[in-house]
């Protein structure tokens, strides 16, 4: 009688001066990695500062994040084993992201608008890169990043690394893309014009 394997979710932490390493490990590559992320942290009061998608030889898939708390607490070994319970519900459990937000009373973060008029977005596509680059200047605003990586996801985006700068009360993110259908670079005359409009309902 064969059993069947359960998925394999590991979650751990490495501390440093004034953010903290998050590494999840997953047995299988699955869209919308950042996105479920962002939003577990969101609920613990934590930001995402960059993040890194890889895979092991083995096939699983390794994400890195450096994050960084809003209020300046730590990762205690109790609230990373909660954010494993969350990140374990979200992945495998059927658990929405909605559900989640709404569960722990953030359900507002879904429709916000952010109401930046100076907002800046840029996507286009290197020749010398077989990812879109997608830059995004504009006023710093908590839960912002949860609700970029929302629009990707639903339009079937894959965010294969993220950087975030801030200054002066205003923030640079920086993406790069790939459809998660074909693995290819986002088309221009189709995915560039609904991930805009999709991005400028909230900005």
């Amino acid at each position: 009688m064969n059993e069947t394997k359960k998925p394999v979710l590991h979650v751990s932490c490495v501390p440093r001066k004034d953010t903290t390493l998050l590494k999840i490990s997953l047995s299988q590559d699955d869209l919308g990695i950042l996105f479920r992320v962002t939003s577990v942290l969101y609920i613990h009061g934590w930001d995402i500062l960059e993040a890194v998608a890889e895979t092991s030889h083995e096939g699983h898939v390794q994400d890195l994040f450096v994050i960084r708390s809003w209020n300046g607490g730590e990762m205690t070994e109790s609230l990373l084993s909660q954010i494993r319970k969350d990140l374990y519900s979200l992945f495998y459990e059927e658990k929405s992201v909605e559900e989640y937000l709404r569960d722990h009373g953030k359900g507002e973060v879904l429709v916000r608008k952010v109401g930046d008029p100076e907002a800046s977005l840029k996507l286009y596509n290197p020749i010398s890169s077989d990812f879109t680059v997608m830059d995004l200047r504009m006023k710093d605003n908590t839960g912002i990043l949860f609700q970029i990586t929302e629009a990707l996801f639903h339009l079937g985006i894959d965010i294969i690394s993220f950087t975030a700068n801030s200054s002066d009360g205003k923030i640079r993110d920086s993406f790069l893309l790939r459809t998660s259908l074909t693995g290819e670079k986002l088309d221009e005359k189709t995915m560039f014009p609904l991930l805009r409009s999709r991005l400028e309902n909230f900005l």
